[in-house]
């Protein structure tokens, strides 16, 4: 009898909106599943009550999140080395799948699987700037540490180099990336990400409505969204350099704002989930901009709605709001942050200066096709969209063999 297939997550929001799609298409053609939920090993917490509303079955390893600080993490961490080994060879599952194969403790079970000869699929969970990270030294020193000491691996391999029997890639330019880092190309099957499904068809108006109401937004006002991420712990740019050019956008809206076509303009930050909310609103204080920026913790699709045009430094959620329709702007930095292209390819703007922004937004509020533009541009990097969990499901069930290969298109 063919066993469950085991998901793998380690972020409850983002990771489970890719996978549940796909879980309920595997349920209706009577396949098992189980969930193992592996937030807390990464010092966040679970989602089991969306979980539980679905009637996923699931496990948690840890029942809270790991202590934060390094040496207390490690050791908390180290147990699990033998623990998540045990538990795959305890299920024998038909198929595991995880969404990052080459950090702790994902990459456990693609090791237990290659061991006990249980087939593993890597369902890439956004787009990736590993070729362009080169960490520092004393950091790389720090990982080989932890891996030769607690048997914990992070950050010393590319993205994809996990050894997973497939790939499933969100599109073409995510193949290519596969293949320089020498995944081969018969493992890789460009499927498209099931959680931009959504995108496609979705009405996120009502909640958008309920949104600007809720953050004081009135019908006229101009809300501009910035899409961050943890570009300093991608060791793209120093901590020091992110918060900079933060402030320095915070001077030009502020200035804008003494124009009378922006004065009802008014910013609101997205953050990503490694990123600190008490941080930004300190910031926001130091630097006197409570009066026209916050923070927000609004889901992100009727956010992104609500918003007439977007900002970011590089960052899956920008082609994200794009595909929504929303025009894009990449806030430029020191060190070139377009890995993807996105702005000689049209997704996203070039935002370099207070000149700049005010062209972009200019563009944003008078051209009613520029987001429409945007979204074409988007589609480039996204295969099967609106349709991506049919393909994600059907490698799924052949994979783990509920599906005769032979007879698979």
């Amino acid at each position: 009898m063919t066993g469950p297939i085991l998901f793998e997550i380690t972020a409850a929001d983002s990771h489970q909106q890719i996978i549940l799609p796909v879980i309920r298409l595997l349920r209706a053609r009577g396949i098992p599943v189980i969930v193992y939920s592996d937030c807390e090993l990464l010092r966040t917490a679970s989602d089991t009550a969306a979980l539980q509303r679905e009637g996923i079955p699931f496990v948690r390893m840890a029942e809270t999140p790991l202590p934060i600080p390094m040496p207390e993490w490690g050791a908390a961490a180290r147990p699990f080395r033998q623990r998540i080994p045990h538990e795959v060879k305890r299920l024998h599952p038909s198929l595991i799948v995880v969404l990052n194969d080459r950090n702790f403790p994902s990459n456990l079970y693609v090791e237990a699987a290659r061991r006990l000869s249980i087939p593993s699929l890597l369902l890439q969970e956004s787009l990736r700037k590993d070729l362009f990270q080169r960490p520092p030294w004393r950091k790389l020193y720090g990982r080989w540490i932890r891996k030769i000491r607690l048997g914990i691996e992070e950050g010393l391999r590319h993205y994809g180099q996990g050894d997973c029997d497939a790939v499933a890639a969100l599109g073409e330019t995510s193949r290519e990336y596969f293949l320089r880092v020498g995944v081969p190309e018969r493992k890789i099957t460009v499927t498209g990400n099931p959680r931009f499904d959504q995108l496609a068809s979705a009405d996120f108006s009502a909640e958008a409505q309920r949104i600007r109401a809720a953050l004081g937004y009135a019908p006229g006002d101009f809300m501009l969204t910035f899409l961050s991420s943890p570009i300093e712990r991608m060791l793209i740019v120093s901590a020091e350099e992110k918060h900079d050019a933060l402030v320095r956008l915070l001077g030009w809206v502020r200035t804008l704002r003494q124009e009378p076509d922006w004065k009802k303009m008014r910013l609101v930050f997205k953050l990503h989930r490694g990123e600190s909310a008490p941080l930004f609103r300190e910031m926001l204080v130091h630097e006197g901009a409570t009066d026209f920026a916050l923070v927000a913790a609004e889901p992100l699709y009727p956010l992104l709605r609500a918003s007439q045009a977007a900002l970011m430094f590089s960052t899956t959620a920008g082609l994200e709001a794009a595909l929504l329709k929303v025009p894009v702007g990449m806030l430029g930095l020191s060190k070139p942050l377009d890995d993807w292209n996105f702005v000689s390819r049209g997704v996203a703007a070039n935002v370099r200066s207070v000149e700049g922004l005010a062209a972009f937004l200019r563009r944003a509020r008078e051209d009613p096709t520029s987001g429409a533009r945007g979204a074409n541009a988007a589609a480039f990097y996204i295969a099967n969209f609106g349709c991506a969990a049919e393909a994600v499901a059907h490698l799924i069930a052949r994979m783990a063999g509920y599906i005769d290969p032979s007879n698979a298109e």
